[in-house]
C-alpha cells in the first residue's frame, strides 16, 4: 500500500515536466537602441535647463535648481554613452539576460513589440512590484522564432508601450 507521500509524487507532475529543456535561443544585442546625438540636441538639453535653473531662481528653490544642475548633467553624460552588448538565452529555465536569470515562475506573460526599423524588442511581464516589466531587444534575431519558443513556457498577452518608452523614442534619448 503506498503511503501520502508516494501518492502526491505521482498524481502531480513537477511543473517543469513537460519543459523542453534542449530548446535555446541565444543572441547579442545593444542593450538599447542608440539615437546619435548632435550638437542641437546638447543645445535643446542645456536651454531646457537653463530654463528650469531660471523657474528655480524665481521661485526661490535651491533644492529645485540643485536638481537641475545635477540632472542635466547626467542626461547629458547617459546621452553620449554608447550601449553596452548584452548576451541573452532563452530555454528551459528561464530568459537569461548576460549573467542574470529570470525563470518563468517569476514572469507572468511575454509580448513581442515589432515595427519594423523602429522597435523590435520582447517584453516580459514581471511578478516582482519593483521591476514590472523586462525588456529585452531582440537584434537580429527573427521575433517568430522567439514567440514560438516562448509559448512552450508562457502566455502571450497584449501589452501597451510604456509612456516613458514612448517619450524616450521621439526625444531620441
Amino acid at each position: 500500500m503506498p503511503s501520502v507521500t508516494d501518492v502526491s509524487k505521482t498524481a502531480e507532475p513537477a511543473q517543469n515536466e513537460n519543459r523542453d529543456i534542449s530548446s535555446t535561443i541565444t543572441w547579442s544585442a545593444p542593450e538599447y537602441h542608440y539615437y546619435e546625438k548632435t550638437a542641437d540636441w546638447y543645445w535643446a538639453l542645456g536651454i531646457i535647463a537653463a530654463a528650469l535653473l531660471v523657474v528655480a531662481y524665481i521661485s526661490g528653490n535651491i533644492l529645485f535648481g540643485f536638481i537641475v544642475v545635477i540632472g542635466g548633467f547626467a542626461f547629458g553624460v547617459f546621452a553620449a554613452r554608447a550601449p553596452r552588448m548584452i548576451e541573452v538565452t532563452i530555454s528551459g529555465q528561464g530568459v537569461q539576460i548576460n549573467n542574470r536569470l529570470f525563470p518563468y515562475e517569476t514572469l507572468q506573460s511575454f509580448w513581442i513589440f515589432y515595427r519594423p526599423g523602429d522597435i523590435k524588442e520582447v517584453s516580459f511581464r514581471s511578478q516582482k512590484i519593483v521591476m514590472t516589466h523586462i525588456k529585452v531587444p531582440l537584434g537580429n534575431q527573427d521575433p517568430n522564432t522567439v514567440r514560438k519558443l516562448l509559448l512552450e513556457f508562457l502566455p502571450e498577452k497584449p501589452q501597451k508601450e510604456l509612456l516613458i518608452d514612448t517619450i524616450t523614442r521621439v526625444l531620441r534619448f
